[in-house]
């Protein structure tokens, strides 16, 4: 039995959190990133700038959908923008925090968004990356536009 709620604009709202998980970055992780996109740089299997090898900065692309759809019933979503900003690089190794939290829903064209960020901690609080997810989302009832 599936007892997640759906993920439906009546079931969100603005300053929500979605959800969030901690992980650790292993090298497998690391590899399997770098295979799949073809990454050669050799700080991800060996010493950086940043001291060790790093992650790819995009390794974390796909966390945020991951979340969503831990956490509720997502048939999907269309995705309109995505931006990025990197604090500094994770380490392999690092164990980080990943939260989704809602920042806003509006209505526009009669079709319904949401913007949601991902951000990403190390163990101690700091900030290394946050990311900001806009998708069209299905309205289950009529609303009016925003503009």
């Amino acid at each position: 039995m599936n007892d997640k709620p759906d993920f439906v604009w009546e079931n969100l709202e603005v300053g929500m959190t979605i959800g969030e998980r901690s992980l650790t970055v292993t090298q497998a992780m690391v590899d399997a990133h770098c295979e799949a996109v073809g990454a050669k740089r050799e700080w991800y299997r060996g010493d950086s700038p940043a001291g060790g090898a790093i992650a790819p900065p995009m390794i974390f692309i796909n966390d945020l959908l991951a979340i969503y759809d831990a956490n509720y019933k997502r048939f999907g979503t269309i995705h309109a923008k995505l931006g990025y900003r990197f604090h500094r690089p994770v380490r392999v190794g690092e164990t980080v925090h990943q939260k989704v939290t809602v920042t806003d829903l509006y209505v526009k064209r009669e079709k319904g968004w949401i913007v949601s960020e991902l951000s990403v901690t190390n163990e101690a609080g700091e900030l290394l990356l946050t990311s900001a997810h806009t998708s069209v989302l299905s309205l289950t009832r009529r609303h009016e536009d925003d503009d």
